[in-house]
């Protein structure tokens, strides 16, 4: 019974609609309304796209008679989907969660909590990797035909996928907040250690390959094979759903469930330990003069919105993943230049320039940066401050969107430099892009600040709250990629009658257009926001 009552409470203080949306649904229908049909939206896209690459693979693997190496992606996806969760939220969820001191002195066995903690948090893990596993399992089913006994043991094989990677995982967590909490840049130490460990995994599931010149998952068919090899849960789950095994599930079940309770009833006393640890502060002696330096106001504010953002993790890897990945394409296009032409032009049989293909890349990417999306809701209670202060408001949300150009703009103009010395374009072609990366930083960064005026959330206890389940983040990212669409379709109606170049001009002058009239409702809506609003 007090099991339930606290997964209750710990699901309704972390995933109520309330708390994602930032303020009360009931008295704000058309906002409401509106992110439904924007989270609708996202999902047929997300599904859509998942699920051709999928689709194309499985049709590819049924050819060779490999139909149940996608079931090894199924899993493998899913674990690492996992992994990364667990790597961003365990610490925060368990081993130093913010609601210790209210819990602690209550008269509930301390096995209820941690085991109604880590239910709440494989609850929205599960709802996470299903997301990934619906266009790999429609794939699979589709070309091994649908068995129901197989569907059914999917599901429960399914269930069983995040818990080894959530117990091996939270120590690792754990491991990684112990030793960079002993350095006074401990945040973006993590930080960096994350996406090490990220982009390793990245490298070498790309690396290991037996398929060339094809779906570029199929590039990790060798990987996954390696990996089955070494992790039996993996080969038991194939073996579940394509054999019928019993023996195969319940083993993937008995180990799983075994090893979970171990978890649950032995980690105990570290979460006490680790929670107890965490009421302490640690406080950094500096014998560094303090230097007085004068900057504008904008510069400064933007300069204020650097330092949170590399002082949180999972803001860093939620908004600054596009730009990392954009440099890291650019930078191999380099060394492989002729094998991603031939990749897009003969293997998908794509009759467009790489022009386009560089300007969807870039534009995906950039529109993954979405931090005046949700800077001014990681202001939180401290944003009375702002309030008061005697900076106009506009200016305050300058300097917040001048960071989020400084974020995505030097990389995108880097990479068309790059792309272009390796696809070798024109001068004319290269500057052109370089109008249409620049423009749409800018509208994307104007986008992203109308949005959290609109839909702010200065309730949370996490940053990862706002950064991954806000409104404002959903709007923020979804909405870019609206706006792609939109100058998808002027291009490809444009360019039936005039040049590749003026196309992309047209894109550019659209981009612009939107810009200044963004800002316009931006300065209207700030002085209405820091006016009225009360935290």
């Amino acid at each position: 019974m007090t099991y339930s009552k606290l997964i209750k409470i710990f699901f309704k203080e972390n995933f109520s609609f309330r708390r994602i949306l930032g303020f009360d649904y009931k008295n704000h229908k058309f906002k409401t309304i509106s992110i439904i049909i924007l989270l609708i939206y996202g999902l047929a896209s997300f599904l859509f796209t998942f699920g051709y690459i999928f689709f194309d693979l499985g049709k590819t693997l049924n050819q060779f008679g490999l139909i149940d190496i996608l079931i090894a992606f199924a899993f493998i996806y899913a674990s690492a989907l996992s992994i990364m969760f667990v790597l961003f939220r365990a610490n925060g969820y368990l081993f130093n969660y913010k609601d210790y001191q209210i819990l602690e002195p209550l008269p509930i066995s301390e096995h209820t909590v941690i085991f109604a903690k880590i239910t709440v948090m494989l609850i929205f893990i599960y709802f996470s990797i299903f997301l990934f596993l619906i266009p790999i399992g429609f794939a699979y089913f589709y070309f091994s035909g649908f068995n129901i006994i197989s569907f059914i043991f999917f599901l429960i094989g399914a269930l069983t996928i995040p818990i080894i990677p959530t117990i091996i995982f939270s120590f690792i967590s754990l491991l990684i907040a112990r030793i960079t909490a002993n350095f006074k840049k401990s945040n973006i130490l993590n930080t960096i250690i994350l996406f090490t460990v990220f982009l390793t995994i990245m490298y070498l599931s790309l690396k290991i390959n037996t398929f060339e010149n094809n779906n570029p998952l199929l590039n990790q068919q060798a990987f996954m094979e390696k990996i089955s090899d070494i992790y039996l849960p993996i080969g038991w789950f194939i073996d579940a759903i394509n054999n019928h095994s019993v023996l195969s599930l319940f083993l993937l079940l008995i180990t799983n469930t075994s090893i979970f309770l171990i978890f649950v009833y032995s980690i105990q006393s570290l979460i006490k330990k680790t929670n107890q640890r965490g009421l302490s502060k640690k406080t950094w002696k500096s014998n560094k003069a303090v230097i007085s330096k004068k900057h504008s106001i904008i510069t400064s504010i933007a300069a204020k919105e650097a330092k949170t953002f590399f002082n949180t993790s999972i803001y860093v890897l939620n908004v600054g993943f596009g730009p990392v990945i954009l440099i890291v394409l650019s930078i191999a296009s380099i060394f492989y230049g002729n094998s991603i032409k031939s990749y897009f032009t003969a293997d998908l049989g794509f009759d467009f320039g790489m022009e386009i293909i560089v300007l969807i890349i870039i534009g995906f990417t950039l529109s993954m940066v979405y931090s005046t999306a949700i800077s001014l809701s990681l202001e939180g209670k401290h944003f009375w401050i702002l309030k008061s202060s005697p900076i106009k408001p506009k200016i305050i949300m300058y300097g917040k969107m001048l960071f989020n150009v400084y974020l995505g703009l030097p990389i995108g103009v880097v990479s068309v430099l790059l792309f272009s010395y390796s696809f070798d374009f024109s001068l004319l072609s290269t500057l052109v892009i370089m109008l249409f990366v620049i423009s749409l930083s800018l509208v994307v960064t104007v986008y992203g600040s109308l949005i959290n005026l609109f839909v702010p959330k200065f309730e949370f206890s996490n940053p990862a709250e706002v950064v991954k389940q806000s409104a404002g983040a959903l709007f923020g990212l979804f909405g870019s990629w609206i706006i792609l669409v939109i100058d998808g379709l002027i291009f490809y109606f444009t360019t039936k009658s005039i040049s590749t170049n003026l196309g992309i001009i047209l894109m550019a002058l659209f981009n612009f257009i939107l810009f200044s009239i963004i800002t316009v409702f931006i300065e209207k809506r700030t002085e209405s926001l820091f006016i009225k609003f009360e935290v």
